[in-house]
């Protein structure tokens, strides 16, 4: 596939980081030497986006896509720390010349869907539910609709993507599931109790959570708080049927990225 002048390309850049910055300007010199089309994002994907190229680290991507939801392919550039979702490695002439010769597979990573007091949204990593202004314990009681599923004193439990096993929920204790997986995992955060584990469940599961504490409960999806309430709360989440689409450019498996990305060193 060769786009040539059509291609336009949507670029959002972490201005915080400047190795962001940096790679951004040589990527935009690499546009315009070939004459290709592109804008700076401003709250709203223009019609007829080929690609959203991201400048900066997981966190960047994250806030990006939050509430967005479109359907263009995100082309993550990692100029953070660990970089799960974004790619490394090459320079900005080669990233483009990949995208305009093809050389890229398109992979689809699924939300959660996270139903609140304050409303639905959706996560690409995760959602938390926490204690926000007490040390103490919570009561926590899980459960789906063959019925209760889990009841414990935590901190807190994590419910997580496939995307998001490798983040939060494996500091947590809990395992890490292939993007491949349809599935997600609740994962206890220092559980009271010596027979409270991770769990996986499929998909289409729907999860209640009836959280209480002395103080309040904060419910936290991608980093950013969707919920907060006094003393208890009860949400639901499942996963959703929406998904976003990232390019990768790296060919190399998710188990070598993954080694890659956690062996001290590397």
């Amino acid at each position: 596939m060769y786009y040539n002048c059509i291609m336009k390309i949507c670029l959002i850049v972490n201005h915080s980081k400047p190795l962001a910055e940096e790679f951004s300007k040589e990527f935009i010199r690499a546009l315009d030497a070939r004459a290709l089309q592109y804008y700076f994002f401003d709250e709203k994907i223009e019609s007829e986006t080929d690609f959203a190229v991201v400048f900066g680290g997981d966190g960047t991507i994250l806030r990006f896509i939050r509430g967005l939801r479109v359907d263009v392919p995100v082309l993550g550039i990692n100029c953070g720390n660990m970089g799960f979702l974004a790619e490394s490695g090459k320079g900005a002439e080669e990233y483009v010349s990949d995208l305009l010769s093809g050389n890229y597979e398109i992979d689809k990573r699924r939300f959660l869907q996270v139903d609140t007091p304050s409303g639905r949204f959706f996560a690409l990593n995760e959602v938390v539910i926490g204690r926000g202004d007490t040390i103490n314990l919570m009561d926590i009681r899980i459960s789906t609709k063959s019925g209760v599923l889990d009841h414990y004193r935590a901190d807190g439990v994590i419910v997580s993507t496939p995307t998001g096993s490798t983040a939060y929920s494996l500091s947590a204790g809990g395992p890490v599931l292939s993007p491949r997986v349809p599935a997600f995992i609740v994962t206890p955060i220092c559980p009271h109790s010596l027979q409270s584990r991770p769990i996986v469940l499929p998909n289409d599961e729907v999860v209640s959570i009836e959280s209480a504490c002395a103080g309040k409960c904060v419910v936290v999806a991608d980093g950013n708080t969707i919920a907060s309430e006094a003393s208890s709360i009860s949400i639901t989440v499942t996963g959703s049927a929406e998904s976003v689409s990232f390019v990768r450019i790296d060919k190399r498996s998710f188990y070598t990225i993954m080694l890659s990305k956690f062996s001290k060193g590397k």
